[in-house]
């Protein structure tokens, strides 16, 4: 799958997103939306300078926190040899030194400018049907199917908001630089 969120709104990405946690066989995902790959991705590959291929468990958090570690570490051994740590010349290097601004990919920026209307009406939907679950207290079936689906819906508000928060901490580190 090359680029699979880019033209997805919520509701499909999220099919898209359970269907890949069901789904029993191996997918190969080339994607830059780093919460998708946090939310389906169990092992990840990467092209490393030298054009070495690695292979790193986890989501794309993981393997960011293993790469600085790796880094951190390279560069402390560096410093403790007296050499400093910096990228093999190549000159294919040319823009090593350049500094790369953080940003919000496609994904990510539909995302942050529709987030806090979805959890608006996911709040909204959960209070209509706690006001049906008062109304229906003495139908079983109808209280039992209420429930359901207010547990769903408060599980769907839960993600929008943990998604909000990654995105809000995600602007406020861009709006740092």
């Amino acid at each position: 799958m090359d680029e699979p969120t880019n033209d997805l709104d919520i509701s499909t990405l999220q099919i898209l997103e359970d269907y890949l946690d069901r789904f029993q066989g191996i997918v190969i995902v080339v994607s830059h939306d780093r919460y998708f790959m946090d939310r389906v991705v169990r092992r990840i590959f990467s092209f490393e300078e030298g054009g070495v291929l690695c292979q790193h468990e986890g989501g794309y958090t993981d393997y960011a926190a293993r790469v600085e570690a790796d880094k951190a570490l390279t560069a402390g051994l560096g410093a403790e040899a007296g050499v400093a740590a910096k990228p093999a010349e190549n000159g294919k290097k040319w823009n090593a030194d350049r500094v790369r601004k953080l940003k919000f990919t496609y994904q990510e920026q539909r995302d942050y400018e529709t987030i806090e209307s979805d959890i608006a009406q996911l709040e909204e939907k959960i209070e209509l049907l706690e006001s049906q679950m008062a109304e229906a207290s003495t139908d079983f079936v109808k209280l039992n199917q209420l429930m359901a689906d207010k547990e769903e819906a408060e599980s769907k508000l839960e993600e929008k908001m943990d998604r909000w928060m990654y995105l809000e901490e995600l602007a406020a580190r861009i709006a740092e630089q």
